[in-house]
């Protein structure tokens, strides 16, 4: 018998085995009905009351989780406590409620849909998938005011034989099912971008999202394969495909192990050259497992987790701070902290047009800081302040001018000169990610002290691909002849200059592109931490000698398959 699949999207890697737990809820019907006037007062304060217990909801579950998930969660808890003191859901109802003289989950209803009616509208995928989140807490106040507490689904039993298949998920309620030991998830909304994708990451849950009408296909109690690797599930598979997939789970879980015990052996190819694998992050478990797997630093220290979900930016204690705990963690090694890079997929308030057509060949990254010096030389005062604690380096995003570079030097010198310190103590880097900047890259090397190559936006400014649109997701393409002509390019030029170059895009991450990588030149790999055992396995295996005599045959490749012919890359 041949076994139904299902495709979907491959939201977390893995293999996931169990019997079906559907728990599909649907939409709730809302109630709508009209208030007499001496009604609407008290209306007004029953809304105020549910969006106050949702808070406090959410502040008990942070209390509740404990170890990893308590690490995970804390996230999401935030940005959806955020969302709660939100006008536009603490208090656009309340609007409603007064013009209309209707009940508050009407007036909730029509606040949600017009703001899912907006997001939904926008071009930037990140943008779209916080949807889900608008969702999640809308669907958390309405349970409020209905006076009824989290959707309690499967009861309290353990789920360690179960698939789930659902609707939707909030972060919330997939930590309480990951405690109770689900196999695996399955959801028919969803992304991979979505809050729940990024949480079954951290997890190592496998995740399918965005199967349409699963509940309708699976029947609670079927036997499913979760295929997270492929983005497909099985539906009642035959004992040999069964035997295939859990011959497999077993080999993968080897694999781990295996992984496990790189951590402690130096990163060195196999014939002796050591390579430096630096990891990128924000959040302080990002800090913890860089560490745990080795990595000789932070190659890229995302700052713009400190701007999102709020109507003023951080000032330069709260940066100081923040950066001050890193460089504590990081225990003497380096902290490379990238300055502000929003105005593409991220977009906070900051004085800027918030309707700008093309947002990312717009006001972003260093242009933005540029255009609100303020901004920069509040980071630049806290960046000064914390290198004191320890080796930080600040690294330049969207470079495409050099005089980008010598406004953003002056302003760090100024600031140094004004707190009576040395700038020339803080190595100054530059994204390229531009293909001007890699073009001219020699130009900038000596007014620069490293620099560090942004494949994502290198490839999709290069071949004018929009990485976000899934429709041409095959076109985003870093084996693209052009593409490694610009990375051989800046690294051959870096060398030259005696400069360090690091690459910090996906690709570095990617396994499979580590030989190819390392045949260009490339001696600094910068990645998430949760890839870069991978890396380390695949560069020990690696005979740099023979790979660095492979260059020019492989810069001369007109296609991915040239390039496998002369490089396997799987």
């Amino acid at each position: 018998m041949t076994a139904l699949v299902l495709s979907g999207i491959a939201a977390s890697k893995g293999i996931g085995i169990g019997r079906a737990r559907v728990i599909v809820a649907g939409s709730p019907e809302v109630p709508e009905y009209l208030l007499e006037g001496e009604q609407v007062a008290s209306e007004i304060e029953r809304y105020r009351l549910a969006v106050a217990f949702a808070r406090t909801e959410l502040a008990d579950l942070a209390q509740r989780v404990r170890g990893q998930l308590a690490t995970e969660l804390r996230e999401f808890i935030d940005a959806h406590l955020l969302m709660l003191e939100d006008d536009m859901l603490a208090e656009g109802p309340l609007e409603y409620i007064r013009s209309r003289s209707c009940n508050a989950e009407w007036a909730l209803k029509q606040t949600r849909d017009a703001l899912i009616a907006a997001f939904t509208a926008m071009d930037d995928e990140y943008l779209r998938s916080r949807v889900d989140d608008i969702d999640h807490v809308v669907e958390r106040i309405h349970g409020a005011l209905a006076q009824r507490k989290d959707r309690d689904h499967l009861g309290e039993e353990r789920l360690d034989d179960a698939v789930v298949v659902a609707d939707n998920l909030s972060p919330s309620e997939l930590a309480d099912l990951a405690e109770r030991g689900v196999r695996g998830l399955i959801t028919e909304g969803g992304g991979a971008l979505s809050h729940c994708s990024i949480l079954c990451r951290a997890l190592g849950m496998p995740y399918i999202a965005g199967i349409r009408q699963a509940s309708e296909m699976i029947n609670e109690g079927m036997l499913l394969i979760v295929d997270a690797d492929r983005g497909i599930t099985l539906i009642d598979p035959d004992g040999e495909r069964l035997t295939r997939y859990r011959d497999r789970q077993q080999e993968q879980q080897r694999r781990r192990q295996r992984l496990q015990s790189l951590c402690d052996l130096p990163a060195v190819t196999a014939d002796g050259t050591a390579i430096r694998l630096w990891a990128n992050g924000e959040a302080e478990k990002d800090l913890d497992l860089a560490l745990g797997c080795g990595a000789v630093g932070i190659g890229l220290y995302r700052t713009e987790f400190l701007f999102m979900g709020r109507a003023e930016p951080p000032g330069e204690e709260e940066q100081y701070q923040c950066f001050s705990n890193a460089i504590a963690h990081l225990d003497g090694r380096p902290l490379t902290i990238r300055t502000l890079d929003v105005g593409a997929d991220k977009q906070v308030p900051l004085g800027q047009d918030p309707n700008e057509p093309n947002p990312a060949l717009g006001l972003r990254g260093i242009r933005l800081s540029l255009r609100f010096p303020e901004l920069l030389k509040t980071q630049f005062r806290a960046v000064i302040r914390a290198q004191q604690l320890g080796p930080v380096r600040l690294l330049l995003p969207m470079l495409s001018r050099l005089d980008e570079v010598h406004a953003a030097r002056e302003l760090l010198n100024q600031c140094a000169l004004d707190m009576g310190a040395d700038a020339s103590s803080i190595p100054l880097g530059g994204m390229i990610e531009v293909p001007a900047a890699a073009l001219v890259v020699e130009r900038f090397l000596p007014h620069l002290d490293f620099l560090s190559i942004g494949t994502n936006d290198l490839v999709q400014y290069t071949l004018a691909v929009d990485r976000t649109n899934q429709a041409l997701g095959s076109m985003h393409d870093p084996l693209h002849p052009a593409v490694l002509q610009l990375i051989a390019r800046v690294i051959a030029a870096a060398d030259s200059a005696g400069k360090s170059v690091s690459l910090c895009g996906e690709m570095a991450g990617e396994a499979r592109y580590t030989g190819l990588l390392l045949a260009l030149g490339l001696r600094d790999f910068s990645m998430h931490p949760r890839v870069l055992l991978e890396v380390k396995e695949a560069l020990r295996g690696a005979d740099l000698s023979n790979l660095s005599g492979m260059r020019e045959s492989l810069l001369q490749a007109d296609s991915a398959d040239q390039l496998e012919q002369l490089l396997p890359l799987s």
